[in-house]
C-alpha cells in the first residue's frame, strides 16, 4: 500500500476519539499527524473530526498537553484506536 492509499484509508475511518470516547461514528475526518513536529512521520496519522483536530476541544485548539489532559489519552492511544478501526471498518 502506498502512502497516499494509507492516508486515504485513514480518512475513510470515523473519528477515533468520537468512536472510542463518545461511542459515535463521526465523519468526515482529517488525518492528524501524531508526535512532535520535528519527528513527523507521514505513516503515523490518526482520523480526527474537525472538532477534535482543530476545534476548541481538539488537539490544535487545546494544544497537545491540554488535549491529552482533557481526554486522558496520548498519541499511543490514538494510534492503537486507529489500528483497531482499520480492522473493523
Amino acid at each position: 500500500m502506498s502512502l497516499s492509499e494509507y492516508i486515504e484509508r485513514v480518512q475513510s475511518l470515523p473519528c477515533c476519539l468520537c468512536w472510542k470516547k463518545l461511542g459515535v461514528k463521526t465523519y468526515p475526518v482529517e488525518a492528524h499527524h501524531v508526535g512532535e513536529a520535528s519527528e513527523r512521520n507521514d505513516w503515523a496519522v490518526v482520523p480526527l473530526c474537525y472538532e477534535h483536530h482543530q476545534g476548541a476541544t481538539g488537539v490544535h485548539g487545546l494544544r497537545r498537553r491540554g488535549f491529552e489532559r482533557l481526554w486522558k489519552i496520548n498519541d499511543i492511544d490514538l494510534l492503537a484506536w486507529t489500528n483497531e478501526a482499520m480492522s473493523k471498518f
